[in-house]
């Protein structure tokens, strides 16, 4: 596996004229992107996941990172490295992903030796989460520092951690799945079958069916109004003020995934909490709650120095943090 260090970023920045491929299987979506040494994308092609087996997606993904190349007027010569982010467990050691949530075929499958194959560069394979701590910590929100955490707050709750410029793996390469971190001791269950976990409370399918539950006890509260159509988690945040269900669910979300990094912070003493996702695009309506309650639980002495704040790279952080990776590859 390459030395994947945020210090190696600082020590010999990449040449904006090297080129690599960031390429994504996460959230339903297959991305391809060209970008140079500096993290900004040059090219890109993205197609849907559709229903498509293990070696179907491999294939097609191959062809995006031909199309995103032709792009680019590039080749795959032309290319120093790839870095891949999979949106489900994967042991980066090997170059292998467990399985898919969605795709069927990628128990043990060899993607990263399957592409470097394809492709004729070395490539490096990576969760999708921690490829976004990364990218973060390398080019979005925790420039500067070497002990970052990061929480995603999307269909899952996951996360990265980086401690002294390294990503953390643990013994099974499942450091940082921070949606499996109790918050309650009973509650509702999580998606891996154990109740009380924060992605019970705060992943983004969890606080849609938490506010029906709460709108559907009340028929006269003003956020009826979601319920008739698609909504955006963001909009929840416009509501917070006039619908006492919503304002509710969403307090409640905030002080489970307060207690969660209060833990985290007590533990790691990071320079550095940045969380992303469709939750935390609610702005400065979710992170000021956010830092009130993480204040009230957080051990004093560790929060003297560290920094709570929103990602900065949105969606393309799982595509800059592949490219981040492919760097550190070169």
């Amino acid at each position: 596996m390459a030395d994947l260090t945020v210090k190696r970023f600082r020590a010999r920045p990449p040449s904006a004229s090297e080129r690599v491929l960031g390429l994504t299987i996460a959230g339903g979506l297959l991305r391809a992107a060209v970008a140079n040494g500096k993290g900004h994308i040059l090219s890109h092609a993205a197609e849907p996941l559709d229903n498509l087996d293990a070696f179907g997606v491999f294939h097609r993904l191959r062809h995006l990172a031909t199309t995103a190349l032709a792009a680019a007027g590039l080749t795959t010569a032309d290319v120093k490295a790839a870095g891949i982010a999979f949106g489900g467990p994967v042991d980066p050691v090997r170059g292998v992903t467990i399985f898919s949530p969605r795709s069927p075929g990628f128990e043990d499958f060899p993607l990263a030796a399957l592409m470097e194959e394809q492709l004729g560069v070395p490539t490096v394979l990576e969760n999708d989460a921690r490829a976004a701590a990364f990218g973060e910590a390398v080019f979005g929100a925790a420039r500067g520092c070497q002990t970052v955490i990061y929480v995603h707050l999307g269909t899952g709750v996951g996360g990265g951690i980086i401690v002294d410029g390294r990503l953390v793996y643990g013994a099974s390469s499942t450091a940082g799945e921070i949606g499996h971190i109790v918050v309650t001791a009973g509650g509702p269950l999580c998606s891996c079958g154990k109740p009380g976990h924060l992605e019970a409370y705060a992943s983004e399918p969890a606080v849609r069916a938490r506010i029906w539950e709460a709108l559907a006890l009340d028929p006269a509260d003003p956020g009826q109004e979601l319920v008739r159509r698609p909504f955006r988690v963001q909009e929840l945040f416009d509501y917070v003020a006039v619908s006492p269900a919503i304002r509710n669910v969403i307090a409640d979300t905030i002080q489970m995934l307060a207690l969660a990094i209060a833990s985290l912070i007590a533990t790691l003493n990071p320079e550095a909490v940045i969380i992303g996702g469709p939750l935390a695009e609610g702005g400065s309506a979710f992170l000021e709650p956010l830092h009130a309650r993480v204040r009230q639980f957080t051990y004093p002495a560790s929060l003297r120095r560290v920094r709570i704040a929103l990602a900065e790279l949105g969606p393309d952080a799982p595509v800059i943090g592949a490219v981040a990776l492919a760097l550190a590859r070169v």
